[in-house]
């Protein structure tokens, strides 16, 4: 990994997350067992902290945070630097993709992290990886890269480069040896298999290869061009990957990402739409993964379900119920119930409100429905937006009955599939 990425040292971890975590745990805990075994407890003399530029959080910074590092926010040089004494930072984290938009760079941050001797962690996985390396040639540590995404390696390998005593001491802290990084441990076909990726990945023509990507969104922007008040936009990615945006909800009135995206994984061969960067009534095509044939299959697929007569919606009577006031709500969890309250006030078809639980409290907004209503709630954890989304199937004068999807994303990957990814509970209510 070394010859072929010129970085000093690598690793194939499992997956890309696992790399940031040992990266991170390497930082704190370097290779002295009397600190890799006490992590993620805190033995440090200050709070331990791990640095990221303000508007630079994403949903896989948990691998971060599960070393006891607590993530801090930095918007400027001066925070930065007030930062680097409050806390024992053990690294500087930055979001590669978003690094050529940032106030607080890369090349403003080296100088002050190598002054004061904190390793810079680059999580680049959804970038190409480039031989000599970018990141690290430019002065990173630690550089994380998917090998499963573009390399199309397999599913659970990521990669780990830099320098050679920290990425070693990252080794220490994983599988095979009985430390903090013992449970993500990878077969020795995935390492196998995660190498020859790389190897693969460098010896591509990469501008044939953007080429191609294009060729296919072009033949499925032309399948779906001629479809009338349907929207086609083209966008990019780091390393010049195109993406196509599909906006149908001009031609194709009250269809939902939920049911195209069902529609589709009903046909055979499964197609899958992407809810990344998307939304209710749109999706970006990422090319990629796609063949020449995939690409027409998709672009049949598309251009059937958006022509696809509908019938007529009809005006849906609303329940009467009248749910302003305060209810207790007890969420079905799998440990067991947990109570929340639901602050309502309904005007008209519309209610808000506040929804309160043992954890913090967020707003509220929806929809009265024929049986009860469509609520959504949402709160911040640690830079991902939560959302409850409250389904009342049955409402009387005194109580309510339904379900909850649960979801979370990052403010760059909300859509309809993340915020519903942890599945459905169901709740009961009564009034207060």
């Amino acid at each position: 990994l070394s010859r072929l990425t010129g970085a000093e040292w690598g690793m194939v971890t499992a997956g890309s997350a696992t790399g940031l975590a040992l990266g991170t745990a390497a930082c704190i805990a370097a290779n002295d067992p009397l600190r890799m075994l006490r992590l993620p407890e805190q033995f440090e003399d200050k709070p331990r902290g791990v640095l990221v530029p303000k508007g630079q959080r994403f949903a896989y910074d948990h691998a971060i945070r599960m070393t006891g590092a607590k993530i801090v926010e930095v918007e400027d040089l001066t925070a930065l630097k007030r930062a680097l004494e409050h806390y024992a930072v053990a690294a500087i984290l930055l979001l590669a993709e978003r690094d050529p938009e940032a106030t607080l760079d890369f090349d403003l941050i080296l100088p002050e992290a190598q002054v004061a001797g904190v390793p810079i962690i680059v999580d680049a996985a959804s970038e190409p990886l480039t031989t000599p390396e970018r990141w690290t040639s430019r002065g990173a540590d630690l550089v994380v890269y998917s090998i499963s995404k573009l390399m199309r390696g397999p599913a659970a390998s990521g990669l780990l480069i830099g320098r050679e005593p920290l990425v070693r001491a990252a080794w220490y802290n994983g599988p095979p040896h009985q430390s903090f990084g013992r449970v993500m441990k990878i077969s020795k076909e995935q390492i196998i298999g995660g190498v020859a990726a790389v190897e693969l990945w460098l010896e591509n023509d990469h501008k044939a290869e953007q080429r191609d990507w294009r060729k296919r969104l072009e033949l499925i922007e032309t399948h779906l061009r001629p479809i009338n008040a349907l929207k086609l936009a083209w966008h990019e990615l780091a390393g010049g990957i195109p993406r196509l945006e599909v906006e149908w909800a001009d031609c194709q009135p009250g269809l939902t990402f939920t049911e195209l995206q069902m529609k589709l994984l009903a046909r055979r061969p499964r197609i899958l739409i992407d809810d990344f960067g998307g939304t209710e009534t749109s999706t970006k095509i990422n090319p990629f993964a796609l063949s020449d044939a995939c690409a027409e299959l998709v672009a049949e697929a598309l251009f059937e379900a958006l022509t696809e007569v509908r019938p007529e919606t009809s005006t849906v009577r609303t329940t009467e119920t009248d749910v302003t006031g305060v209810w207790r709500v007890d969420i079905d969890f799998a440990t067991g119930p947990a109570q929340h309250c639901l602050h309502l006030e309904r005007k008209g078809l519309r209610i808000s409100g506040t929804h309160e639980t043992p954890l913090g409290d967020g707003e509220a907004d929806g929809m009265m429905t024929a049986s009860g209503f469509d609520l959504q709630a949402f709160q911040m954890v640690e830079g991902l937006i939560v959302r409850y989304r409250f389904i009342a199937e049955e409402c009387s004068a005194n109580q309510l009955s339904g379900y909850v999807e649960l979801g979370a994303a990052s403010d760059h990957a909300i859509g309809p599939t993340t915020m519903r990814q942890f599945g459905r509970v169901q709740f009961k209510g009564e009034r207060a």
